[in-house]
C-alpha cells in the first residue's frame, strides 16, 4: 500500500570524471522509481543541493503509474482532504510523515450568497454571474486552507496533496468549468473523470507543484461524493446487496454491489437542514439529535451535551416519530390542539420545550415540509429497488450518511415510513463519507483505480420525471403509509 505523499531521503555522490550525469538523472538513478515527472521549479533546486553532497529528503507524489517530484530539502510534510460540499467545505490535515490526522475545519460555503440550493446558484452562473460563483468559491477553499494551517501551525508550502470530492456541479465550480450544460436536455457534464492537476494549475494556495486529485462523476446528479461513500461503505467489494443513503442537501441512494449499481437522486434532503426547517442546524454540539415524549413531558438529547439550540436532521425524525406516537399529530402530520401548541403569525407551532436558552418552535407548514422530505425518501428507496427486481428484504446492510446518518434511530425513521422496516443492526451511520474517502485515498494511491471501477460501474435513473414515483409518493405523505404493509423487509 503506497500512500499518495511519500518521503525518500537520497545520498547523491559528487560528479568526477568519471560520473557526468546530469544532476536530474543521478536524482531519478538514486530514487529508483522507475518513470518520474520533476518539475522546472523542483530542478532548479537540485545544484545547491547536489554541491554539498549530504542526503536530503525528497517529497514524492504517487500520480497514476508514474510518480512526481514535488518538493525536495523539506523534511515536512501534509496534506488535505476536502468535502466539497453544497452547503458545507470541511477540510481535513493529514500528516504524511508520521501517517496520521492532525486538525478539521470547516466552514459555509460562500457560494450559499447565491443560493442554498445548487439549481439557484447554476441559474445564476447561466444569467451573467459566473464570475463571482466561482471567484467565491476559490476564495472560501484558500481562506479555510490558511486558517487551518495557521491554527496547525504548519507551512502552506509543506502542504503536497488534496484530494476533493464533491456533486458533480461543485466539483466542476471547483475546476472552473462551464455548467451549463448539466440542468438542460441531454444533462452532460464537461468533464466525468477530473483526476490530476498541480495546485498552481487550479490557483489553490498550497505548494504550487503540489498533487490535486479530484473524485470522478457518474453522471450529471451523481458526484464523486458519492463514489467517496461507496469506497467508505466497502459495498463495491462485497457480493451481498447493500445500500447507501446520502441525505445532505439533496438525497442520493446507491443500491448494488462488486457486480452491478444504480443510484437515484431526488430532493429529500434540504427539510432536513437549514432553511426548510428555521431551527434546523447541522449535527454539532447543542443540536438536538433524538427527543422522547412522556405523559406530554418533552426530552431532547443533544449533540456533546449542549444546551439546546437547534435540530438536526435525526432530530427531525425522531420530533415526527414522538410526536405521532403521543397523538399530537394526526396520520396527515397536522398538529393537534393541545399542551405545547401555540401561535405563531397566524399559523400553528409547536413549542419544542427541552431547557433551551430560546424557546424552538416548528410551523404546521415546517412539519408539512418533512412529511414531504420523508415520502420522497421513502419513495426514491421504494422505485430503486423494484427497478432492479428485488425487494427491501434483500438489502444486507443500509449505509446511512450526510445529515441524517448522524444519531438516526431505524425504529424512529421505519416509525415515520421514511425508511423501511429494517433491522437496526443492519443500519450503520458513516458520517461524513465524502471527507473520509478523500482521507483513504491520502493513505493509499492504489484506491485510485478503485474509485475508478466504481464510477464506471454506477448506472444512474432519473427520478424526476419517473411516473411510479409520483404515484407512490403520494401514498407516502402519510404516517407511516396509506398502505403500512409496503414498509415490511422480512
Amino acid at each position: 500500500m503506497t500512500p499518495l505523499i511519500f518521503k525518500k531521503t537520497v545520498n547523491l555522490p559528487l560528479p568526477s570524471d568519471n560520473d557526468r550525469r546530469a544532476h536530474d538523472q543521478r536524482l531519478r538513478d538514486a530514487l529508483g522509481l522507475g518513470a518520474l515527472s520533476v518539475p522546472l521549479t523542483v530542478t532548479r533546486r537540485l545544484p545547491a543541493l547536489v554541491q554539498h553532497a549530504v542526503p536530503f529528503s525528497c517529497i514524492i507524489g504517487r500520480v497514476g503509474e508514474r510518480h512526481r517530484l514535488i518538493d525536495v530539502g523539506n523534511e515536512r510534510s501534509y496534506s488535505i482532504a476536502l468535502d466539497l460540499g453544497t452547503t458545507n467545505l470541511v477540510v481535513l490535515l493529514y500528516d504524511n510523515i508520521a501517517q496520521k490526522d492532525v486538525l478539521v475545519k470547516s466552514r459555509e460555503n460562500p457560494q450559499v450568497e447565491f443560493g442554498s440550493d445548487i439549481m439557484t446558484r447554476m441559474h445564476r452562473t447561466m444569467s451573467g454571474n459566473g464570475e463571482e460563483v466561482y471567484g467565491v468559491l476559490l476564495n472560501g477553499i484558500n481562506g479555510l486552507i490558511f486558517d487551518l494551517c495557521k491554527e496547525a501551525r504548519v507551512n502552506r508550502q509543506e502542504v503536497h496533496a488534496m484530494t476533493v470530492a464533491g456533486n458533480t456541479v461543485m466539483t466542476h465550480y471547483f475546476l472552473g468549468l462551464d455548467i451549463s450544460t448539466i440542468p438542460v436536455d441531454p444533462f452532460l457534464p464537461v468533464v466525468r473523470a477530473p483526476g490530476f492537476f498541480t495546485a498552481s494549475e487550479l490557483s489553490i494556495d498550497i505548494s504550487p507543484e503540489a498533487v490535486i486529485y479530484v473524485f470522478p462523476n457518474a453522471g450529471s446528479y451523481v458526484g464523486g461524493d458519492i463514489t467517496a461513500g461507496i469506497l467508505v461503505s466497502g459495498m463495491a467489494q462485497s457480493d451481498r446487496i447493500s445500500i447507501l443513503i446520502d441525505v445532505g442537501t439533496n438525497a442520493e441512494v446507491v443500491i448494488g454491489n462488486r457486480d452491478w449499481m444504480i443510484v437515484g437522486a431526488g430532493a429529500a434532503g434540504p427539510a432536513l437542514e437549514e432553511g426548510i426547517i428555521r431551527i434546523g442546524k447541522r449535527a454539532k454540539k447543542g443540536i438536538v439529535y433524538d427527543v422522547e415524549i412522556t405523559k406530554g413531558n418533552i426530552s431532547c438529547k443533544t449533540f456533546d451535551q449542549g444546551t439546546p439550540e437547534g435540530i438536526c436532521g435525526s432530530g427531525m425524525v425522531s420530533l415526527l416519530y414522538e410526536l405521532y406516537t403521543a397523538e399530537m399529530i394526526d396520520r396527515s402530520g397536522a398538529l393537534i390542539d393541545g399542551a405545547h401548541v401555540t401561535t405563531i403569525d397566524n399559523e400553528k407551532a409547536f413549542s419544542l420545550d427541552c431547557d433551551c436558552r430560546e424557546a424552538l418552535y416548528i410551523t404546521q407548514n415546517e412539519l408539512q415540509n418533512f412529511m414531504k422530505s420523508k415520502a420522497a425518501m421513502f419513495t426514491l428507496l421504494l422505485v430503486l429497488t423494484r427497478s432492479v427486481g428485488i425487494s427491501f428484504s434483500d438489502i444486507k446492510a443500509v449505509y446511512v450518511a450526510g445529515a441524517l446518518g448522524t444519531g438516526i434511530d431505524a425504529r424512529k425513521a421505519s416509525g415515520i415510513g421514511m425508511l423501511p422496516a429494517w433491522p437496526a443492526e443492519i443500519v450503520r451511520p458513516l458520517g461524513n463519507s465524502s471527507l473520509d474517502g478523500a482521507r483513504l485515498l491520502l493513505t493509499d494511491s492504489g484506491l485510485v483505480d478503485a474509485v475508478n471501477v466504481i464510477a464506471d460501474k454506477i448506472t444512474y435513473k432519473p427520478m424526476q420525471d419517473d411516473p411510479e414515483f409520483m404515484k407512490e409518493y403520494l401514498g407516502a405523505v402519510f404516517i407511516p403509509h396509506t398502505n403500512p404493509e409496503m414498509l415490511k423487509a422480512g
